[in-house]
């Protein structure tokens, strides 16, 4: 498997987990953006991206699992219809 798409899914997932309904939204947006200005990096550019991509995933995890001990009140957003 391509290891951009892998790492997009893993980004997405984790994304995904975050407590915090804006956070949660910003994260989404911001990993599908990030993707989406730099799909057509090749060579070296590439390689320097998948790696920062990489640290970024990194660091979200690690969002995860501090949300997880703070947890947020949900938003009134979560419980729409």
């Amino acid at each position: 498997m391509n290891p951009s798409i892998s790492l997009f899914r893993s980004l997405l997932r984790e994304a995904k987990k975050v407590d915090n309904y804006n956070f949660r939204l910003y994260a989404i947006r911001r990993v599908k953006l990030g993707f989406q200005i730099n799909r057509n990096l090749a060579g070296n550019e590439a390689d320097l991206a998948l790696r920062e991509g990489q640290e970024n995933l990194d660091i979200l995890r690690r969002q995860v699992v501090l949300g997880s001990l703070y947890p947020s009140a949900p938003s009134v957003m979560e419980n729409a219809v």
